[in-house]
C-alpha cells in the first residue's frame, strides 16, 4: 500500500513556470474555457457585422431606429401626450409613431413642444436620433464611397448581349476598338467588352486617348483573370457573339489558358466564335485541330511577312490589303444568290453592277477564288465579292460579256529583280520565303545587316537564312553609315525593304532608325532616273504619319495589319477560308499588271471590258492604279470607263 501511494504521488509531475503563467498550475493540467460575458458576444457579432460591409450595418441601425420610434410612439399614445404646440393629447397610435419618426429624422421638432412630459420624451428620442440618423449617413457615404470604389476597380458584373469580348490586352487592342467602331457604325447598339489583367482606369485612359469617339459602340473595361472561369462569368463570356484572344505578356500560354477557360464554360464553343493570337505555328494548327476548327488563330509575323513580300514586289498592294482588310471602304462578303445557279463564273462576273466578284463558296465550305471560267455556281453556294456594304451585293441579271479590245493571248513575263534589304528580326526569314515565290529566277537580294542591333548571334544569321529557289541572298554584315549606304543604294536596285529591329531595341527606337534609313534612302534615290520602290515595317502605327514625309510607296504596319485581320475575323469568321487562300502558297494571289494586257490605251474603256479581258486570261478584274499619282481603285463600277496609260495597271486575283 505504501509503495501504491508513492507511485501515485510520484506520477504527477512537478509543477514549472514560466512567463506569464501561474506557479500553482501543473504540466499538463488545462483550465476550462470561461464563458464569454454578454457584452463580449456583442462586441464580437458587431465586429463580424461590421466585417460584411456597411450595408449590414445600415440595416442594423434601421432596426434600432424603428424599434425607438415604435417604443416612443407606445409610449406617447399610452400616455396621450400632448403634440407640438401644446396640441390635443395623442390618443391615436399611428399620430404617436407620426410625432416620435419627426423627432428623430428633424432634431428641432420637439422646440414646439409645449409641456415638460412631451419635452422629455421628445428630447430623448431627438438625441437617439441625432447620434442614429448621423452613423446612418457616415454609413450610406461610406458605402457610396465602397461602391465607386469597386466600380473603379472593375470587378462589376457584365450585362451585355450579343457583344464582342477581348480578352487579353495588347497594343493592337486600340486598332480592333477602331475597325469594330466603324463595323457597327449603322448599329444602334453594339458593345466592346475587355477583360485583361489591366487596371480598369489605365485601360479606359488609353482607350479613350487613341479612339477618342467610339460612335454607337459601348466600351465596357473589366480587370479580371482571362482564364478564369469566374472572371468569364463577370463578363458574361455566353452572352457574347464573338471572342478575341490576345497574345499580352504571357505570349502563348496566356492565349492557350484563356481559350481553356472559354472551353470550360462553353464546351463546343457554341454561343461565340473564337479568333486567337498565337506565335508559335504549332500551337495554333495544334488549337485549330483540337476544336475542329471552331477556333481560329491567327499568326501575326506569317501575315506580315506575306504582306510585306507582296508590298516589295508591287507598289500599291499595301494599300489594296488594308482596303481589304480595314471597315472602312470595301470589305469582302458572302452573299446568298439564287439566281446564280448554273450560270458560269464568266458570266457571274458581270452579273454585279456594283461590286467586284472574287469567287464562291460551295455549300461543303470549301472556298475557290477565282474559278475556272466555265465553272458552274451550285446550289447552296455563296458569292464572295468587294462590296461597299452588304446591301449593295444586288444581282443585276446575265450579260453579255462586252468585246475585248486587246489581245489576251500576249503573256506577261516579269524581269529578274535586285532587292535591297536593310534590317533583320524574326520576320526576316519569312519575308525572304515569301519574297521568292514572287521573284523570277535570277533575282538577287543584298541584305545588310547591322550585327549590335540583332538578338541573336551573327554566326547564326546564315543558317537562319530560308532556302531559295528564285533570288540569290548576299549578307553585308557591320553596321553602314549613311555615306555607305548611300553608296551601296545608287548602285541599281529596282526595290528596297527596310524592316524594323524588334530586339533588343525598343520599339521607339527601332521605329527611329528605320525613319533615319528611310531618310537615307530618300536622299540616294534623289537623282535616280526611275526611282526604286521603298516598303518600309513601321512597328507603331503612330509613327506612320511622320514616316510618310520620306517619301516611302508602302508602309507594313505589323500591329496594324493582325489587328485588321482579327477585327474582320470576329465580324465575319468564314472570312478565315478567304484569307488562308490568298495567303497560302499554293492559293491566289493579289497583283497588278500592265494597264495594256487588259484595255486599248488612252481609251476610255468600260471596267466591264477590263473585266472581261482578265476573264479571257484566267484571271479576275476588281480595281485598278493610276502610276501618275499612286491611287489604287479598289471596286468600279461596271460602268465606270478610265483612260489607262502604259504605266498604269489593274489589279487582278489570279493563279500563282
Amino acid at each position: 500500500m505504501v509503495n501504491a501511494e508513492k507511485r501515485r504521488r510520484t506520477a504527477v509531475p512537478k509543477a514549472t513556470r514560466s512567463p506569464g503563467s501561474d506557479a500553482a498550475s501543473p504540466v499538463g493540467v488545462v483550465k476550462e474555457a470561461s464563458e464569454p460575458s454578454i457584452g463580449a458576444k456583442l462586441r464580437y457579432r458587431f465586429d463580424l457585422a461590421l466585417s460584411r460591409g456597411p450595408l449590414v450595418v445600415i440595416g442594423y441601425l434601421g432596426l434600432v431606429m424603428l424599434a425607438i420610434i415604435v417604443v416612443a410612439s407606445i409610449f406617447i399614445w399610452a400616455f396621450q401626450l400632448k403634440g407640438v404646440n401644446g396640441g390635443d393629447p395623442i390618443n391615436n397610435p399611428f399620430d404617436a409613431f407620426w410625432q416620435a419618426m419627426l423627432r428623430v429624422v428633424d432634431s428641432g421638432t420637439f422646440a414646439a413642444d409645449a409641456t415638460w412630459p412631451t419635452r422629455i420624451v421628445g428630447l430623448f428620442i431627438t438625441i437617439c436620433g441625432i447620434f442614429l440618423a448621423g452613423s446612418l449617413i457616415g454609413l450610406i457615404a461610406s458605402a457610396v464611397d465602397l461602391q465607386i470604389e469597386q466600380l473603379r476597380k472593375g470587378r462589376s458584373t457584365v450585362l451585355e448581349t450579343g457583344h464582342t469580348l477581348v480578352l487579353g490586352w495588347s497594343p493592337r487592342l486600340p486598332t480592333i476598338l477602331s475597325e469594330l467602331v466603324e463595323a457597327n457604325s449603322n448599329q444602334k447598339k453594339a458593345a466592346l467588352v475587355v477583360l485583361a489583367s489591366v487596371p480598369k482606369d489605365e485601360m479606359e485612359d488609353e482607350l479613350r486617348v487613341r479612339v477618342p469617339e467610339t460612335g454607337t459602340t459601348r466600351v465596357v473595361c473589366r480587370t479580371g483573370d482571362p482564364s478564369s472561369p469566374a472572371d468569364l462569368a463577370m463578363v458574361n463570356v455566353l452572352g457574347a457573339r464573338s471572342i478575341i484572344v490576345l497574345a499580352g505578356d504571357e505570349g502563348d500560354a496566356g492565349v492557350v489558358k484563356a481559350v481553356l477557360a472559354v472551353r470550360s464554360v462553353d464546351p463546343t464553343f457554341s454561343s461565340a466564335h473564337v479568333v486567337a493570337e498565337l506565335d508559335n505555328p504549332g500551337h495554333a494548327a495544334t488549337l485549330r485541330t483540337l476544336t475542329e476548327g471552331r477556333i481560329v488563330t491567327i499568326q501575326a509575323d506569317e501575315i506580315i511577312a506575306e504582306l510585306t513580300a507582296q508590298a516589295c514586289h508591287q507598289a500599291g498592294l499595301a494599300a489594296v490589303f488594308r482596303e481589304l482588310l480595314d471597315f472602312d471602304g470595301d470589305e469582302i462578303y458572302f452573299t446568298d444568290v439564287p439566281e446564280l445557279v448554273g450560270v458560269t463564273y464568266r458570266d457571274a462576273l458581270l452579273a454585279f453592277d456594283t461590286c467586284s466578284v472574287l469567287g464562291w463558296i460551295r455549300a461543303d465550305g470549301v472556298v475557290e477564288l477565282n474559278p475556272p471560267a466555265d465553272a458552274v455556281f451550285g446550289s447552296g453556294y455563296e458569292i464572295i465579292t468587294v462590296a461597299e456594304d452588304d446591301d449593295t451585293v444586288v444581282f443585276s441579271g446575265v450579260v453579255a460579256a462586252p468585246a475585248v479590245s486587246v489581245d489576251t493571248s500576249v503573256g506577261f513575263d516579269e524581269p529578274a529583280q535586285r532587292i535591297l534589304m536593310i534590317g533583320w528580326s524574326d520576320l526576316g526569314p519569312g519575308v525572304l520565303r515569301e519574297l521568292d515565290e514572287f521573284l523570277t529566277a535570277g533575282s538577287t537580294v543584298d541584305l545588310v545587316v547591322d550585327p549590335e542591333l540583332i538578338s541573336s548571334d551573327l554566326d547564326e544569321l546564315d543558317p537562319a537564312l530560308p532556302q531559295t529557289a528564285n533570288c540569290a541572298i548576299t549578307v553585308h554584315r557591320g553596321g553602314r553609315g549613311p555615306e555607305a549606304l548611300m553608296e551601296m543604294a545608287t548602285s541599281g536596285f529596282d526595290q528596297a525593304i527596310v524592316l524594323g529591329y524588334r530586339d533588343p531595341i525598343p520599339v521607339s527606337e527601332s521605329d527611329a532608325r528605320t525613319m533615319l534609313t528611310l531618310l537615307t534612302l530618300d536622299k540616294a534615290f534623289a537623282g535616280a532616273a526611275q526611282r526604286p520602290r521603298v516598303v518600309a515595317e513601321m512597328l507603331d502605327r503612330a509613327n506612320v504619319a511622320v514616316a510618310q514625309t520620306t517619301g516611302v510607296e508602302d508602309f507594313i504596319v505589323s500591329d496594324e495589319l493582325s489587328s485588321l485581320m482579327m477585327a474582320q475575323l470576329s465580324e465575319r469568321l468564314e472570312l478565315h477560308k478567304v484569307f488562308d487562300e490568298l495567303f497560302d502558297a499554293d492559293g491566289c494571289f493579289v497583283a497588278l499588271h500592265p494597264a495594256p494586257l487588259y484595255a486599248a490605251l488612252a481609251a476610255p474603256t468600260p471596267f466591264a471590258e477590263i473585266v472581261a479581258a482578265a476573264s479571257e486570261r484566267g484571271q479576275t478584274a476588281f480595281g485598278w492604279r493610276v502610276a501618275a499619282t499612286g491611287e489604287v481603285v479598289v471596286n468600279p463600277t461596271k460602268a465606270a470607263t478610265v483612260a489607262l496609260t502604259a504605266d498604269d495597271q489593274v489589279l487582278v486575283l489570279g493563279p500563282r
